[in-house]
This record gives C-alpha cells, structure tokens and sequence, in this order.
C-alpha cells in the first residue's frame, strides 16, 4: 500500500522527442485513463490529505484511496478493482486501513461525496530494469476538468515496481537531464482540487519545528534535519518553476521561504559538518550556492519595493514602472528553478534522504550540538562591545552568523528544557529581526546609489537615517543576546556563562 514515484512536469517542446524516445527499441503500452475524483462538499478530504479516485483504466475500473506518504516521493495507496462499473464510489471498500478508517470517519462527519472533478489522459508505459531493480516509466498527456474549468497536463512520471527506491532516482535523472524536465512533487488530486476552487496559486510553505528525541544520535539528527529541510523547500520551488500568473501575490512570499529554505539546508551542512553519519556535502555547494544566489537577486528586488514605495508614494514621488513588483517570468526564477544544476540538486537531497541511517552511526547528537552551539553563541556575542565600529562587510557578516545560529537552535532546540530554550531564542529572534530590517536597508541603498532621478534623492536621505536610527538597537539587542542565559547550560543546572 505504499508507492515510491518521482515525477516531472514536461517542457511542451520536448513532448515529442521525449514519447519517441520512450518507444524507441522497447516494448511500450498505450492506455486511456478517464477519472472522477471525490470529496464532501466542505473538501474534508483535501484538508486532510486525502484522495479518492474512481478510474477507467481501459475496459477496467479501480477505486482508489490516496494518502501522503513520509516524504515527497511516498505515498499511501490502497486500490480496489471493481468486476463491473460501479454505480457510486464506495469509501467502505478502503475500510481496514489507517487511511481508509479516517475516509469513513470523515464521510460519516462531513457529509455525503460529491464529485470535485475529473482528468482524461492518455498514458505511454513502459518498463526498465535496473540494476538497483525495475521501474516504469509513463508519460501522461491529457487535462484535469472542474465544470467548465480546464488544466493541460503532460507528465512524465517513474514509479518503482520492484526492487530499490534508487533505482528511480538514477533513472529518472537520466531523463530529466536528456530533456529539460523539472520537479513537480504537486499530484494530480491536489492540482485538481485547485482547479475546482478556482486557484491560480497557494500560499508559501514554511518550515515546520522539528522535534527530536534526547537519545538522538547524530545520524538520526541529521535526517531529521534534512527531511524538515526539503518539506520546506519542495513545494516552494515546485510553485515558483511553474511560472504561472500571481493572481493572489503568493509569488514574493515563496522567493522568500525559498531562500529561508536553502539557507537552512546550507546551516544544517555546516552545522552538521564532519560529524559520523553525515554525508560529505561539498559536492553540491556550488549549485547550492547558485540557486541562493539567483533567487537572492529576485529577492533583493522585492525587498526595495516593498520598503520604498509606501515611503515614496505619499511623498508624491511613485517608483518608476522600471520597479513595478516583478511577475512571474519576467525574473528568471522560474527559468534557474527547471534547471539541469537546480534538478540534479534536488535529487542529490533526496538521495541522502533515502539513505537512511548507516549502520554504525550511533554517535550521540546532543554533546556535540551542545559544543557547536557553544562556539557559535560565542562567535556572535564576541562583537557585543564593538558592534558600531565594525565596517558593513563585518555587520553583513554577524548577520549571516546570527540566521545560522538560530537555524542551529532550530535543529537542536528540543533536545533542552523548552523554557530555556524559549527565553534564548526571544533574544535571538530579536537579534535576527533587528539586523534583518539593517540589512534591507543596505540592500535598497546599493539599488539607489547610482540612481539619478528625484525619487532617488528623497530615498537615499530616508534610508540613510533610517540607517544611522537602526545602529543602536541593532547593537542593543546583540549586547541582549550575548547575556541571554544559554539553553544548553539551564538543563545541567551549571548556571549562565
């Protein structure tokens, strides 16, 4: 009742190529799948996760129940094939398993099913053997429908039927690399239900706590770590690579928990760093890097027109069209986000999430959290005293060190009393707040600098004040973090150092 599928969305130009290579020297099979999917009319289903699909397959008909499985690539599912077609969709079919008592609980409380919507696809299989086992490989042309509502859709999906699930992940970066696919963890339930609520978009993701036992060892640690990481990351890059129109302004938001994503992943390699049961992550820096570094540009963007404009529009003095919030498209995210570099890094996290635990790695994670945080703390808390006469290369510097700490207090926090934890990161998240707005600030100057117009000469005079009034609380609430009692000495009753 579990499947493991990584599936891709299709560049259209390459759609021929790719069907034709799909048939080429192999055995192939064609098939019509026609679908009407199920929820109560207040989408209990949905909310909780959940799918039911009534499906033609050829002249046979299957009743499925679909839930999210461990990660972004497992799957609960439970099928039922039917002798005849079925009158009504019949949730009593699923009983007996976790998902399919929660649909009857569900059904019994939120009312009685009602169709939502339908796709109608044609699908091209095929299947390959691996060295690591066998998968399938389906190509799905068609279009998911709600009312008079419409969505293309044209997939290219593979799906492990025996064996390792490495093997779809080796195969499917063969192909992705030979023709531009990119990543799309969004299944057709969820992008129908979309369509049925008249969605261009969703709100960003953002990152969830991540809870760990005292026990944990390292190893456990860092999966841990790495599969809250790619939660947060994956839905947002996966809504940014599709380039649709921001009718609801989910756009900005996203590039942000983008960057807040990858810039935790990167905290958690340094982090992390050397440690028994942790992959040597260096291989993947530079793309890493690259894809921050893009998206930074397009976040720099947004970050001077949110700050300026409602400074500059009552002053009669509107951003020039030049700096009219960017659509999507016309920023290139979509463009470095289905990148070969950008796809072959998703896939490189998702292999070390598929690793698992090696065997040996027992090393405990909470001595060696302690001491990193220790040495952390210390990096920051060192430039209490001369904060203000630190250069802005060294203050941009202290507020990199100050988002990593915090993201390392994120990994680690639950292992210590959570009321110590609690009274360290008030002073944290105020540090991090404090420098956030500074650095804004200094981005919007650099965008200004050179700029020669009236509007300019307004916003350079409001940014440099605004700057010289944030130096002091910045130092402030630095000079506060450096005597916040540590967390990791409260547990061990040795007092603040």
């Amino acid at each position: 009742m579990q499947e493991f599928e990584i599936k891709y969305q299709v560049p259209p130009a390459r759609r021929a190529a790719l069907e034709a290579a799909l048939q080429a020297g192999a055995r192939t099979r064609r098939v019509r799948l026609q679908a009407a999917y199920f929820d109560t009319p207040g989408r209990a289903l949905a909310r909780a996760g959940l799918a039911l699909r009534l499906r033609k397959e050829g002249r046979r008909w299957v009743q499925t129940l679909k839930a999210a499985g461990d990660d972004a690539l497992t799957r609960f599912e439970h099928s039922v094939r039917l002798e005849a077609a079925p009158a009504v969709v019949d949730p009593a079919l699923h009983g007996g398993t976790p998902q399919g008592d929660r649909l009857l609980a569900l059904v019994r409380s939120a009312g009685p099913l009602v169709e939502a919507y339908r796709t109608e696809v044609w699908r091209r299989l095929r299947r390959v053997k691996h060295r690591l086992g066998q998968v399938e490989l389906a190509l799905d042309v068609g279009e998911i429908r709600s009312g008079e509502r419409r969505l293309p859709l044209c997939e290219f999906e593979v799906e492990l039927v025996d064996g390792q699930p490495e093997a779809v992940l080796e195969v499917a970066g063969r192909w992705m690399a030979r023709f531009g696919l990119w990543l799309d963890i969004r299944s057709k339930a969820e992008r129908g239900d979309r369509l049925a609520q008249g969605l261009v978009g969703v709100p960003a993701t953002k990152a969830a706590a991540l809870a760990l036992p005292r026990e944990a060892t390292v190893a456990q640690a860092w999966q841990a770590a790495l599969e809250a990481t790619l939660a947060h990351l994956l839905p947002n890059v996966c809504e940014l690579a599709q380039d649709a129109p921001d009718e609801a302004g989910h756009r900005v938001e996203q590039v942000h928990q983008a960057r807040v994503a990858l810039r935790r992943l990167r905290t958690a390699m340094r982090f992390f760093r050397g440690w028994p049961g942790v992959p040597d992550t260096r291989d993947v820096q530079e793309a890493l890097r690259a894809v921050f570094t893009r998206l930074g540009q397009a976040r720099d963007r947004d970050v001077v027109v949110a700050l300026l404009e409602p400074v500059l529009t009552p002053a009669g003095l509107p951003l020039p069209d030049a700096w009219a919030p960017a659509q999507a498209g016309s920023d290139g995210v979509a463009e470095v986000l289905r990148s070969t570099e950008a796809q072959r890094l998703w896939l490189q996290l998702l292999r070390w999430r598929l690793a698992g635990l090696p065997p040996a790695a027992a090393e405990p994670f909470e001595p060696r959290a302690t001491k990193r945080l220790r040495s952390w703390h210390r990096a920051v808390a060192a430039h209490a005293s001369d904060f203000l006469a630190l250069d802005d290369t060294a203050r941009h510097g202290l507020r990199k060190r100050i988002k990593r700490l915090r993201y390392a207090v994120d990994f680690a926090g639950s292992l210590y009393e959570p009321r110590a934890v609690k009274g360290y990161l008030r002073a944290l998240a105020a540090a991090q707040e404090c420098f956030g707005q500074f650095n804004d600030l200094a981005v919007a100057q650099a965008a200004v600098v050179e700029v020669r117009a009236p509007w300019a000469w307004y916003a350079r005079g409001w940014l440099e004040a605004r700057r010289e009034a944030l130096l002091p609380v910045c130092q402030a609430s630095l000079q506060t973090l450096s005597e916040a009692p540590r967390f990791w000495k409260a547990r061990y009753g040795k007092g603040r150092r």
